[in-house]
């Protein structure tokens, strides 16, 4: 067998694989909830990774929370980054990277961000949530 063939045949193996194997695997679930509770301000929500570009979302106190729903990438490794923004003038806000693969696929996890007055939460898979930042005023 020549090399180039071997070479998209092995190609081939790895596509199949990874396409089988992305079918069992639920998406992994980035949330952002607004627990703007005293203020009730609007949370404002901007992600991106690598080439996708969300836009701003606005999240107002009691909404639902807003989604983002993807894959990881076993090959190069999936990460989120991502700028929140609430106040009378949005005068706090936090940029800060939400969300970074690990050496190995995972599935189906919820990873949720709860802004709150005192900073912003962070809970995975219902786990009780945790303190992880303070806000940043301007």
């Amino acid at each position: 067998m020549k090399i180039s063939s071997f070479f998209f045949v092995f190609l081939l193996i790895i596509a199949l694989f990874a396409g089988l194997s992305e079918a069992g695997c639920p998406k992994q679930v980035l949330a952002f909830q607004n627990s703007l509770a005293s203020s009730h301000d609007t949370l404002l929500v901007h992600c991106k990774s690598g080439d996708d570009d969300l836009g701003v979302q606005l999240v107002k106190f009691g909404d639902p929370v807003y989604n983002i729903r993807f894959g990881d990438n076993v090959f190069i490794g999936t990460y989120w980054d991502c700028f929140i923004q609430h106040g009378p003038n949005m005068e706090y806000f936090l940029n800060f990277r939400a969300y970074t693969s690990g050496p190995s696929r995972r599935c189906g996890q919820l990873h949720t961000w709860i802004a709150k007055e005192d900073g912003i939460y962070f809970s995975e898979n219902g786990k009780p949530e945790e303190k992880t930042f303070d806000w940043t005023k301007v």
